[in-house]
């Protein structure tokens, strides 16, 4: 048996058992390490989960398709599922929560953002690009400004952690920037 976690998320079960792992970190590490240790988790589970069935909405004008999957009885954290449609593409945003996002498959494309003292502008910093099971984490607002989006011409999923209640507005998680 794997001594590096692996087998904790091998199998059908993969994506409720990464939900009852992070569950237990959420209430057991401080904040400082919630985001770190929950990285790690998705890094674990990402190979085994499959979102593609999950997703079962439309994509908005902007070509992507959200899906809360999970919320925390005590709104400690949640959990969406996204299908990103070829061109599609995010607004420039930052985040109210700490986050984490893996990608599923496909391909997903990241623009960062630096803002000025008054956070009233942003000017681009990079852009990269990641495949499936690349996982990144987010800081809250003002750090982490970014805008995600789909650079080929096939579909992508990509599962996103955030550190917030979003049961009532899946949205509420982005703080939105003009660019």
């Amino acid at each position: 048996m794997a001594m590096d976690g692996t087998a904790l998320f091998h199998g059908p079960q993969s994506l409720s058992r990464l939900i009852s792992e992070t569950d237990v970190m959420t209430r057991t590490v401080g904040s400082s390490l919630c985001l770190s240790a929950t990285e790690s988790l998705m890094r674990l589970a990402l190979p085994y989960i499959d979102v593609e069935k999950l997703v079962d909405v439309d994509a908005n004008e902007r070509g992507y398709a959200r899906k809360l999957l999970y919320t925390h009885p005590q709104g400690l954290f949640s959990v969406l599922a996204l299908r990103w449609m070829p061109g599609a593409c995010t607004p420039v945003h930052g985040h109210n929560a700490w986050g984490c996002v893996g990608v599923v498959d496909g391909e997903i494309g990241c623009e960062t953002y630096k803002t000025d003292c008054n956070c009233e502008a942003v000017e681009s910093t990079g852009v990269i690009r990641a495949g499936k099971g690349a996982v990144a984490s987010v800081d809250p607002n003002p750090c982490g400004i970014h805008r995600l989006f789909n650079p080929t011409d096939r579909i992508s999923h990509t599962l996103h952690i955030y550190g917030m209640d979003l049961s009532e507005n899946p949205c509420a998680i982005n703080v939105p920037y003009q660019h």
